[in-house]
């Protein structure tokens, strides 16, 4: 669903201008019908003109309507355009009767202009020539006109509804990017809540990790902050926001957790949906000191997989504990739809006992969608 910079789609309005003056430009809609236009009616004559050698047998009299009627029916068909644009009704009765309205009229006004140079320039056609029957031109002209409002319909039409497709994908685009916005938006009061509360146990007892637990909290925040507005960072980004995160837990939780990182350096610039990482951190924090009465290693690796794939791996020591029947936890819950919106069907997230440890498994595939 990601849309190259500058690109914009074409809408109902590009090709047929509303009188509203809705989406696609007022400017540009005139100017492509005036092509559509005239190509439809350089054929129309190419092909009236041949029609006209072989049925009158003269090239005088054929040249000379072709040039007179042709770009007269380009003007009429104009004003039917003028006309078209005013009327909203789209049910087939109402289309039939405008129809049928423009290409009864011009059929008749092309039949009538027709005889009038017929009896101006050129009184001595033979008797039995077609073109002594003034109702041909009136037929032809009529087909043409009818066949040019069906078309037209049909085009407008057609282009309204992938135009209508259009709005609808991008409405949905941008609700998929607010719940983004929402989901990242969630994660981090709550991890600052309960940094923050450490920080004021810390202040009487322990000042200098208070300090440092301020300053990394500080960074921390600044790197959230500067995220906003980038759903996407480089991996090594992520890594490094993970580290601080990591950081300001084992400061709150006094040597009980300690956490390595392993990151490959062709993964680096890899980009990752900001804090997605960290979700996956924050829950083996939670769950792992929870079932560890000694010190907590946890382990983040992260490495290249192909030409467009990372997997990243947070271990932890401890059981995968049972849910059955319960809701998952808000940062995993959060991460999976996460992953879902960016990632739709090429992504995988686990989680796994592997003897004595809690295994996270995250792997990305391609680019992430409203990146």
């Amino acid at each position: 669903m990601t849309v190259p910079a500058g690109y914009q789609r074409p809408t109902a309005r590009s090709l047929f201008a509303t009188p509203d003056g809705a989406a696609g430009g007022a400017s540009s809609a005139p100017v492509s019908f005036w092509r559509a236009n005239a190509a439809a009616w350089l054929f129309i004559a190419f092909f009236g003109l041949i029609s006209r050698l072989v049925a009158f047998n003269d090239v005088t009299l054929a040249v000379t309507l072709t040039v007179v009627l042709d770009p007269i029916g380009f003007v009429l068909t104009a004003a039917a355009y003028k006309f078209y644009l005013e009327r909203t009704s789209h049910s087939g009765a109402a289309i039939a009767v405008r129809a049928l309205a423009c290409a009864v009229p011009g059929g008749v006004l092309q039949m009538a202009i027709s005889k009038a140079l017929k009896d101006g320039l050129f009184p001595d056609i033979p008797e039995g020539n077609i073109a002594v029957n003034d109702a041909v031109p009136a037929v032809f002209y009529t087909a043409v006109f009818l066949g040019w409002s069906l078309a037209y319909f049909w085009i407008r039409a057609d282009v309204d509804a992938r135009s209508e497709r259009v709005r609808r994908s991008e409405a949905q685009a941008a609700a998929t990017r607010a719940e983004l916005q929402r989901l990242r938006l969630q994660l981090d009061p709550h991890f600052l809540f309960n940094a923050l509360n450490t920080v004021a146990v810390e202040i009487p007892e322990n000042p200098e990790a208070a300090l440092e637990m301020t300053l990394r909290i500080a960074a921390y925040l600044r790197y959230s902050l500067d995220q906003q507005t980038r759903p996407v960072c480089p991996l090594s980004d992520e890594i490094e926001a993970v580290r601080a995160f990591i950081r300001i837990q084992e400061l709150r939780f006094e040597g009980r957790l300690r956490c390595s990182v392993e990151m490959e350096p062709a993964a680096r610039a890899i980009p990752v949906p900001h804090l997605v990482v960290q979700g996956l951190v924050e829950n083996a924090v939670k769950h792992g000191l929870r079932s560890s009465i000694e010190t907590l290693d946890i382990r983040v690796t992260a490495r290249r997989m192909a030409q467009d794939a990372v997997a990243i791996e947070v271990v932890n020591p401890g059981r995968l504990a049972s849910r059955v029947g319960a809701q998952p936890g808000v940062g995993l819950a959060n991460t999976r739809r996460r992953l879902e919106l960016h990632y739709p069907s090429r992504h995988e997230l686990s989680l796994v006992q592997d003897g004595d440890m809690v295994v996270a498994r995250l792997l990305l595939t391609g680019d992430a969608c409203f990146a």
